[in-house]
């Protein structure tokens, strides 16, 4: 019995210990059907927005609005349409701008923050 509870007490600290030495910065990329989409909204013309939102190990969403007149008219469209994606795939988390027209400025504000 005394070997059990300490298995249990030594378990219970490792995982502790990993879990505070663990990195939640780090990097998630997008999946094949993300990267996919995007190529395609690179070709879209005028105002664009395309944005992200995922559950860290989990599943991504995604939205894109083009020939917009503005770029927060883009943005608001963009965030309903991956809104959709995100009850559908069940993601979590809210949605983030990934790119502004072709000017990706997702992986720019990961490198800030760290």
């Amino acid at each position: 019995m005394k070997k059990l509870i300490r298995f249990a007490l030594l378990s219970a600290l490792l995982s502790i210990v990993y879990g505070c030495a663990s990195d939640y910065n780090t990097f998630v990329g997008p999946s094949d059907e993300i990267n996919k989409a995007f190529m395609e909204y690179k070709a879209l013309p005028g105002q664009k927005v395309f944005v992200v939102a995922f559950d860290p190990n989990g599943p991504w969403a995604y939205g894109y609005a083009d020939s917009c007149a503005t770029i927060e008219e883009a943005a608001k469209a963009a965030a309903i349409a991956c809104d959709k994606h995100r009850k559908e795939n069940q993601v979590l988390n809210k949605a983030k701008v990934f790119a502004i027209n072709n000017d990706v400025i997702y992986y720019k504000k990961l490198k800030k923050s760290r």
